[in-house]
This record gives C-alpha cells, structure tokens and sequence, in this order.
C-alpha cells in the first residue's frame, strides 16, 4: 500500500470541496500526511472590461488577495489550520497539476461536480487533472 506524505487539495469553495477536503484530512490523518489547499482564480477580466468593474474587481492582485482571504476563512471552518495556503490566478488544471509536480505532491485529492451537458462533453477540471497528474488522484463524489 502507497503511503502518502504530501496531498494537495483544490477548492472552488464549493459543497464537492467540501467533501474532498473531509477526505483528505482523513487521509492526512491515517497517513500522518501535510497538506497544502490551493484555490485557483480562474477568471480575470479583459483589460478592456476593467474601467467599467468597481476597482476592487478591477485587477488580478486583487481578485487573488479576496480569493486568499476567503480561502484562509475556508480553511478555518473546515479544520485545517495546520495546512500550507497557495492562491493564484490562470488555469486551474495547469495550476494543480504543476503546484503537484512542484511541491512533491503524491496525493491530489478533489471533489467531482457531477456535471451533466456541454460541461461533460467538454470535460471538468478533475477530469484533466486526472490525466496531466504525475501522482495519484482521488477524486471524491459529492454524493458518496
């Protein structure tokens, strides 16, 4: 049996993350395992769009600084003081699975949305993370 000593785990801060991070502080647990969350800004506006935003959504800086606050709050409801923090902006596959490759992460564990339509076909971000990952994934459905 693998023994994990590092596990990554990604939020949206959506009710899936919820899920995968109870698993991966059980993990954590069995394993005697750190954790590092990582939140991804996957969205910042064109720079033609910012003038017409209120200023504190006008820049990257700072949709990552309200994102690093929301996650440190995140953090403290669901337990995991103990963890490293990372936020940044751009891609979230790119951004988990290089933050696995870069920080020796040997468990990535992450909610499913159980996305159904054109975001099936598509494909989801746990999907990709799936595929490009040097490491295990666990993926954790929200209604196991």
């Amino acid at each position: 049996m693998t023994i994990y000593k590092h596990i990554l785990l990604p939020t949206d801060f959506s009710k899936p993350s919820e899920y995968a991070a109870a698993r991966a502080t059980t993990l954590a647990g069995h394993f005697n395992a750190k954790i590092t969350v990582i939140h991804v800004v996957d969205y910042v506006p064109p720079s033609y769009a910012v003038p017409e935003l209120p200023r504190a959504l006008a820049s990257e800086e700072a949709l990552v600084e309200r994102a690093r606050n929301h996650l440190t709050d995140w953090i403290k409801d669901h337990d995991l003081q103990d963890c490293n923090q990372i936020v940044v902006a751009g891609s979230p596959k790119g951004n988990i699975v290089r933050t696995a490759r870069d920080t020796a992460v040997d468990l990535i564990v992450m909610g499913t949305h159980g996305e159904r339509g054109l975001a099936r076909i598509l494909g989801s971000t746990t999907q990709a993370v799936m595929h490009d990952a040097d490491c295990d994934v666990l993926a954790v459905r929200a209604d196991a």
